[in-house]
């Protein structure tokens, strides 16, 4: 009894797919001598490359074909690896297996796939046809196994084994795709056209995330869960993907959605390569994905959503990830940078762990490159290309850096601004302290209403107050984007705002009154998409966790419904005399002319400051003298006279009377 338990022990040791290959080629090898009158030299190599008599240590005595048929379907629901765990869940017979065996090693040696041409000739088909197979199983193991029989297998079913071409039933081959035939042999490469997700470290997730890992791989494990969807960044969210796969002892691998929809086989191919299939389909308000139950395998499936869309998929768990904690966050930036980080002002920038680990390789390797000691101006420069490829899809990136003494404003605009940015800085501390209700609603993002002319300084004030932050800003066109993407543009708006968060940029939504206008009783189809995209929108910017800053000509176009959403509304006057000589002083700069003339520029010239920076710019243009002189009197009043007849106005007398004293 003990030397039986020895000799199965040392069986069990060997590779499944060698078994296997020795079954296979022993098997064409019987069959061959039995059908052909002079079969070729190669059945006889095949046999002797892969003896099973030997690999089973048989007595050379024995019958060695059937004494190893014994032994095999013996060993079969026990053998070990991707190989031996799918002949146990389909509980497959010798005969089957052969089969299995013999499509896969078609695939994987050309001499096998010779070897099964010769025994199909004069058809010469390199694969094995239901007819031959019916023969095979006959021959060799004495089990007849009709086409019509075999058709029904499930193994077919599961999409494990295909049927290939159109002809007659029993003359269609048996095939298996190559890259299962190489994951039943132990090869883990990922399935081409999919991706293997890194785990990365536990910290770039949140401590509140990751305690929710052990029990969701234990629902996952017993097959009580069929699928998780993370909902948040997709980077956070295929992070999470990998460290749960990690937990169950797989490894996490994204694959597309149509890849995953049009080959079932993928679903075999993951059971036993151990992985874990991650997909990341991209849905909008309205949009449904469909995730059907395994029919034969159980296939656990992680899916990356935005905040949009449904699922539909029975035994679904869905996961809303959290922010990392102030705390979190600077542990995060203290194992990228070391003691580099201690320095730096990274608080401010509500990021996640992938976020913040590409954020400090590219700052590092741009002071490396300017051989410079890391300070904020190269986290700056990291922050303006994160995430920018998918944000420029519908947003530009406004790049330009405004320091405090280049944004004038009244000292009433200027006080409610400050406060502005101050709750930008501390938008994460808000509610320390605070009662229930404000904990109950808690939420980092700012919104905020400029209203103004044309001129008045707004976007300049947007990219003050990004400077200030040290974040990027994007400008997002909504009527262009509303144009251009009709019935898109909840998809696109939402991937806009997503990417936003992700990244913590600001975002500039100019011209806030396309979308966010009055809405209207009107019952054309128009009019009613117009005021459902501004409900969308309405809904997800005030849940946005960034900041967000629109821009209108006149408050009275907003609707009221979003007004009482804001947190600031920043009106944005035309500026007043004292206002007017600090714009045109900033702009003259060294070459502004003697302070009288400066002085009645301003009293006179009633223009915002943007029609001043277009004439301070064209007087330089015509100026024949140097760039340390001061700009001729004339030239400044030649260019106001054009800002005015743009605007369809008369330019004032005084200011041509400066032109003339000059």
């Amino acid at each position: 009894m003990s030397r039986e338990s020895s000799a199965d022990r040392a069986r069990l040791s060997i590779p499944a797919i060698q078994l296997t290959r020795a079954l296979v080629y022993g098997g064409l090898a019987r069959f061959a001598a039995a059908r052909l009158k002079l079969p070729d030299p190669l059945f006889a190599d095949l046999r002797k490359e892969n003896n099973l008599g030997e690999l089973l240590n048989l007595p050379h005595n024995a019958d060695g074909w059937h004494a190893a048929c014994k032994i095999l379907a013996d060993l079969a629901p026990r053998l070990p690896g991707p190989l031996g765990r799918l002949l146990q869940d389909f509980r497959l017979q010798l005969p089957i297996w052969f089969l299995l065996g013999l499509a896969g090693e078609v695939e994987a040696n050309p001499r096998v796939a010779l070897a099964v041409a010769e025994l199909q000739a004069p058809q010469r088909e390199p694969r094995p046809t239901l007819h031959l197979a019916a023969a095979l199983c006959t021959d060799l193991f004495d089990a007849p196994l009709p086409p019509l029989q075999l058709l029904q297998h499930p193994l077919l079913r599961a999409d494990v084994l295909r049927l290939e071409g159109d002809g007659p039933l029993s003359l269609r081959a048996l095939a298996i795709a190559p890259a299962l035939w190489a994951v039943l042999g132990g090869d883990r490469t990922p399935w081409p056209g999919c991706k293997a997700l890194d785990a990365g470290r536990p910290e770039w997730l949140p401590a509140a995330l990751r305690a929710q890992f052990p029990q969701l791989a234990e629902l996952l494990r017993g097959s009580r869960v069929q699928a998780v969807a993370l909902r948040g960044a997709a980077q956070s969210a295929r992070l999470a993907a990998a460290q749960l796969a990690a937990q169950l002892g797989l490894w996490a691998v994204e694959i597309g959605q149509d890849q995953w929809q049009s080959q079932p086989v993928l679903v075999a191919a993951c059971r036993y390569a151990g992985w874990l299939p991650v997909l990341a389909p991209r849905l909008g308000p309205g949009d449904q994905f469909s995730l059907a139950a395994a029919a034969l395998l159980p296939a656990p499936v992680i899916l990356v959503l935005g905040h949009e869309g449904a699922v539909e998929s029975p035994g679904l768990v869905e996961i809303d990830i959290p922010a990392l904690t102030a705390p979190e966050r600077q542990q995060v930036w203290q194992l990228e940078l070391g003691d580099a980080a201690t320095p730096l002002e990274t608080d401010h920038a509500l990021l996640d762990g992938p976020a913040i680990r590409t954020l400090a390789a590219r700052a590092l390797l741009d002071a490396r490159r300017l051989d410079q000691t890391l300070d904020s101006s190269h986290l700056a420069r990291a922050r303006g290309q994160l995430g920018g490829e998918r944000l420029r899809l519908l947003a530009q990136p406004v790049t330009q850096r405004v320091e405090a003494a280049a944004l004038i404003l009244p000292a009433e605009l200027q006080a409610r601004f400050d406060q502005l940015a101050t709750r930008c800085q501390r938008r994460e501390q808000l509610w320390d302290g605070l009662g229930v209700t404000p904990q109950a609603t808690a939420n980092p993002g700012v919104r905020a209403l400029f209203v103004g002319d044309s001129g008045t300084g707004k976007t300049l004030a947007a990219a003050h107050l990004a400077t200030r932050l040290n974040a990027p800003l994007y400008r997002v066109d909504l009527a262009a984007v509303m144009n251009k993407y009709v019935g898109e543009s909840e998809k696109n708006l939402g991937l806009v705002l997503d990417e936003a968060a992700a990244s913590d940029v600001i975002l500039l939504l100019d011209e806030a009154d396309a979308l966010f206008g009055r809405r209207s009783d009107g019952g054309e189809n128009s009019e009613r998409y117009a005021n459902m995209l501004t409900n969308f929108l309405l809904t997800r910017i005030e849940s946005h966790p960034g900041i967000v800053i629109l821009t209108s000509n006149s408050r009275s176009r907003i609707d009221p419904a979003f007004t009482r959403r804001l947190d600031a509304i920043l009106e944005f006057p035309a500026p007043g005399g004292e206002e007017r000589l600090r714009l045109w002083l900033a702009h003259l700069g060294g070459r502004a002319p003697d302070p009288e003339t400066c002085r009645l520029l301003a009293a006179y010239c009633d223009l915002a400051g943007g029609h001043i920076r277009n004439a301070v710019l064209n007087a330089a243009a015509q100026s024949f003298s140097g760039g340390e002189t001061a700009l001729p009197p004339g030239l400044l009043v030649a260019a106001l006279a054009d800002e005015y007849r743009k605007l369809g106005r008369d330019m004032p007398a005084q200011l041509k009377n400066i032109g003339r004293q000059a």
